[in-house]
């Protein structure tokens, strides 16, 4: 990604409504692929500026972290935040793991950055123990591609059913899977859309993730915070198959 993406998500991530939102629905994976496990080795893959090591600590304090980036910036910033995870400067292609070692791989919005994606699942598969288990997110519909996507250098948005797809060829079984803001992706298609059509862009350099200013800013996050709360009740019960990203959890069958 570019170096002020990493700055932005630095800033934003520990309180910024989209990033809360999407450890919200993230944790019930994390607890189905982690529970009755004790000490669990968990590796966070494109672990970025480390928001989501700080979530598996505080939710699994006895796991034996691994956050793996291939830029160091992103690693510095880990450090930075204290995290007590070991970081490691590496590719997701070539995981400088034993194969069937680690209980839970964590990849949030990185499977997206890599041009071979099925070598990248073929690798998750490797280092994974039979009954081990990922938990993954990516950006969902190529029609919503925006400047945003470009700056964070993504490859690819994902079609339905797309991930899946590669997940199973890798030797993986979905059991789990339901879109994140989900609520929102009308409003969000149409924006992009209009956008697309006036040629109004995100202006260049820059990501979606901002803040308004006090007020405004306080009554958004309270607002989103509404959102998500619904979203996280509403896929317990319901196949929300749709949203601006998708969230799954799969596992390696014994």
């Amino acid at each position: 990604m570019e170096q002020q993406a990493y700055h932005d998500m630095a800033a934003l991530e520990d309180h910024h409504w989209w990033f809360k939102g999407k450890r919200r629905l993230i944790a019930p994976l994390l607890d189905a692929a982690l529970e009755n496990i004790d000490a669990p080795v968990v590796v966070d893959v494109g672990c970025g500026t480390g928001s989501n090591l700080t979530l598996v600590h505080e939710r699994f304090p006895n796991a034996r972290q691994v956050g793996v980036d291939l830029d160091s910036s992103a690693l510095g910033y880990c450090v930075q935040r204290g995290e007590s995870a070991s970081l490691v400067q590496a590719s997701g292609l070539s995981l400088p793991l034993a194969s069937e070692s680690v209980d839970c791989i964590v990849a949030l919005d990185f499977i997206e950055h890599v041009e071979d994606d099925r070598a990248l699942t073929r690798e998750f598969a490797r280092v994974l123990k039979p009954g081990g288990s990922i938990v993954a997110s990516v950006p969902a519909y190529p029609g919503l591609w925006s400047p945003h996507d470009a700056f964070m250098h993504h490859k690819r948005r994902y079609k339905s059913g797309e991930l899946e797809a590669r997940l199973t060829e890798a030797g993986l079984r979905v059991d789990r899977r339901h879109g994140f803001n989900f609520v929102l992706l009308p409003a969000i298609a149409l924006v992009r859309s209009f956008k697309r059509k006036s040629k109004e862009n995100t202006p260049e350099g820059s990501t979606d993730f901002f803040e308004l200013p006090g007020p405004l800013d306080a009554i958004l996050h309270a607002a989103m915070a509404g959102v998500f709360w619904f979203e996280s009740l509403a896929v317990r019960c319901l196949p929300i198959r749709f949203g601006v990203s998708l969230m799954l959890k799969a596992h390696r069958p014994r």
